[in-house]
């Protein structure tokens, strides 16, 4: 007898029309060289005809290991987060994962959520970028996450939490090499358009352009925005309104980059003539804009490789410690 119209099929509906048991009908998809070739055929074609779907989180839930590894990011718009989720996935597929893949939106809400739904899955490990750079930022759901053992490897954005992993980029190497690169190119007047004060990342970075940079050109200046598009044009073109462009605006990320690039246009300055611009984090299509853009790229693949290096290694050996790894990036003029 069919599933009538609307009705999701079951395990059980397709045992019956497929006249086996409904262990055996189990059978068929968990351990399918148990079951007659024959059978096992029927089986399937009854599950065809019915479009029976095994239910994978079911199964995990009675399973001690998923196979799947969650990643969460907090905005796959950015290139840097949309570019970083495929290379891991595409690692995963090659070790025999398989992700889930969420944007909380740097939303704590949707976070909080997401983790929730991932403890659910029974996923094997999480890959988190958490919503905050705060120094201060402490989710509860991490205390969850280390009482059930679910390994962690926290991506780009640090928290202190001993029991998780970590792959991160140098952001202090990232100022002093920019800062370096500025001085080589005869930067006299610098502003900085930074992340928030509070932001682990935007410290640092401005750490090292100063530790670079102080009592070797003119002029240095920080403007604290947030590392959003609209924070940085709005901090910026306020900051112009009152103020002739200095020699390089340095963008603390794609993102703010892209704000100063707006700016620049809304107050009629000819980028790379009247103004030059740098960004620590790489533009994409930056060709567009009709100059070449230098900036301070990271190594995306390493830390899609590590990241899943370190979570599968926990996975597989419940004895091994918390990982960190620092990447560091290069400088493309």
């Amino acid at each position: 007898m069919a599933a009538g119209r609307g009705r999701k099929a079951t395990l059980a509906s397709v045992a019956a029309q497929a006249n086996v048991s409904k262990i055996t009908a189990s059978r068929a998809f968990s351990q399918p060289e148990k079951v007659h070739p024959e059978t096992l055929q029927r089986i399937r074609d009854t599950a065809e005809q019915l479009g029976y779907v095994v239910n994978a989180a079911a199964r995990n839930l009675r399973a001690k290991a998923s196979k799947t590894i969650g990643i969460v990011n907090p905005d796959m718009a950015n290139p840097f987060f949309g570019g970083l989720t495929r290379l891991m996935t595409l690692e995963a597929q090659k070790m025999g994962y398989d992700t889930l893949v969420f944007d909380s939106y740097e939303s704590q809400e949707a976070e909080d959520r997401i983790i929730d739904k991932l403890i659910g899955y029974n996923v094997d490990a999480i890959i988190l970028s958490v919503i905050s750079n705060d120094v201060n930022y402490h989710p509860a759901y991490m205390k969850r996450l280390e009482i059930l053992n679910i390994p962690v490897v926290l991506v780009d954005r640090e928290l202190q939490a001993s029991h998780c992993s970590g792959v991160y980029i140098d952001n202090l190497d990232c100022g002093l090499q920019t800062g370096r690169w500025l001085l080589e190119h005869q930067a006299k007047r610098v502003v900085v358009v930074s992340g928030p004060e509070n932001s682990n990342v935007a410290r640092e970075r401005v750490t090292g352009l100063q530790a670079a940079l102080l009592g070797k050109v003119e002029s240095f200046e920080v403007l604290h925005a947030d590392f959003f598009m609209d924070a940085a044009w709005r901090e910026t073109s306020r900051w112009l309104s009152s103020h002739a462009a200095p020699d390089y605006f340095v963008g603390c990320n794609n993102q703010i980059s892209l704000g100063i690039v707006k700016a620049c246009i809304e107050h009629k300055l000819r980028l790379m003539e009247q103004v030059n611009l740098f960004s620590i984090d790489e533009v994409s299509h930056a060709e567009i804009y009709g100059f070449h853009f230098p900036c301070f790229t990271h190594d995306l693949q390493e830390i899609a490789w590590q990241a899943l290096n370190l979570a599968i290694r926990r996975v597989s050996d419940s004895d091994s410690k918390p990982g960190k790894v620092i990447v560091r990036g290069t400088i493309a003029s």
